[in-house]
């Protein structure tokens, strides 16, 4: 299983256009047909809004697959994509992969994005540390994820509270914190 994260930079006014079109064309169109939606989150930082989601696919395979079928649909194709992307500041995607062990981790909660950038192999150490600390420590972690490209030296954690899961670290390891405001599809995406 993969999660891909995708990350979409906006102004204010487009990220209000784009919403709008997100929820009466894109949604309407692709469902959870072609990948299955986890989460939604929004952020602004001065005049720049960040808008990202999680999709979740049974493989790179299955996603390159599912992809190629959206991209056949003529809605999509002539109708969302055209209107869209003039919208689009810039875009950014990741490949994850869950590894978060334990049941009734709902990536959806999360309210805050933790990226650990680290030394070049110490990313699969970083990761069982967080896994093994206790329960009650845990109980914040909504996601955890390895990533496959386009960083393999990154880790991402998701929670639902503002510290990251920060353990007894032996190397060097730079964490940011990104506070995630949650949306549905019925969400007011006003960001003021």
């Amino acid at each position: 299983m993969i999660d891909e994260l995708r990350q979409y930079t906006f102004t204010a006014e487009s990220w209000e256009r784009y919403w709008k079109l997100f929820n009466n064309l894109c949604m309407p169109i692709r469902g959870n047909d072609f990948g299955s939606l986890q989460g939604l989150w929004l952020e602004q930082v001065g005049s720049t809004v960040t808008f990202r989601h999680v999709w979740r696919y049974e493989s790179l395979d299955a996603r390159a697959r599912l992809r190629a079928e959206l991209l056949k649909v003529d809605d999509w194709r002539e109708k969302f994509l055209p209107q869209a992307a003039c919208h689009v500041a810039d875009q950014h995607l990741q490949v994850l992969i869950p590894r978060a062990e334990g049941e009734g981790l709902e990536v959806a909660a999360a309210r805050y994005l933790h990226v650990y950038r680290c030394s070049t192999g110490k990313a699969a150490g970083i990761i069982q540390q967080i896994n093994g600390v206790a329960s009650s420590a845990r109980k914040n972690l909504c996601g955890l994820w390895a990533t496959e490209f386009p960083n393999p030296n990154q880790i991402v954690a998701m929670t639902s509270s503002e510290e990251a899961p920060l353990l007894a670290l032996n190397t060097e390891v730079e964490i940011e914190t990104r506070l995630l405001k949650p949306l549905d599809c019925r969400s007011d995406p006003s960001v003021a």
